[in-house]
């Protein structure tokens, strides 16, 4: 195993983004979705980005490399010019700070996997920086295999977690309570629109959950 998969808590903490154009504008999206503080650096910014104004700071200006800061948990290399982008990538190294170089992984501290969202759930696929392409396409499968069903069964699941808890004290009971209750197949009820014989279920309303 080349990578070592991990999920990062960057809601509120600050996280540095070099570029303004095509490929910084997803790094963006999916950064602002996790709550991350981002200030951006870039001479020209696309009007996609621009529109985030009052979520990112922006600084309309070339690079410098003192830019770089222990400050920023993670840094992202957006810039589409290779020997920028491992630039960056070795004065973070030397400073101990992540650094993502987009599209180029042998520049890359880490990579960015394909994402799948339902709700709460998310679903990370990588090759490992061998073929992002596949990734993609394992990521279509996912999407359509893990359907919108998954996302309100999160919301569900979000909802009673805390009652459960409260209703089953002990650790060994609650694992039998969950595994009974999706021997009872949730997604799949939800799916055929009897999303109510699966909230009775997890609300103690429902002995069988049909």
């Amino acid at each position: 195993m080349k990578y070592y998969p991990i999920f990062l808590d960057i809601k509120d903490r600050p996280v540095l983004v070099i570029g303004g154009g095509n490929i910084a504008l997803e790094k963006v999206g999916n950064l602002l979705k996790a709550g991350a503080k981002i200030t951006l650096i870039s001479p020209t910014i696309l009007p996609s980005i621009r529109r985030f104004n009052r979520r990112i700071t922006f600084i309309e200006r070339e690079f410098h490399a003192d830019d770089i800061s222990e400050n920023y948990i993670i840094i992202f290399a957006a810039t589409g010019e290779s020997k920028l982008n491992a630039s960056v990538s070795a004065t973070c190294r030397s400073r101990r700070i992540l650094c993502n170089t987009v599209d180029e992984p042998a520049f890359c501290h880490f990579i960015i996997p394909a994402i799948v969202r339902r709700g709460a759930i998310t679903i990370a696929v990588s090759t490992s920086g061998v073929s992002p392409y596949m990734a993609r396409l394992l990521k279509e499968k996912l999407r359509h295999f893990i359907g919108p069903e998954y996302t309100i069964l999160s919301r569900l699941l979000t909802k009673y977690r805390s009652s459960v808890k409260r209703r089953f004290l002990t650790f060994q009971d609650r694992l039998a309570f969950w595994k009974t209750f999706f021997e009872i197949q949730p997604a799949e009820k939800i799916q055929n629109g009897n999303v109510k014989s699966v909230e009775n279920f997890l609300s103690g309303d429902s002995i069988s959950g049909n």
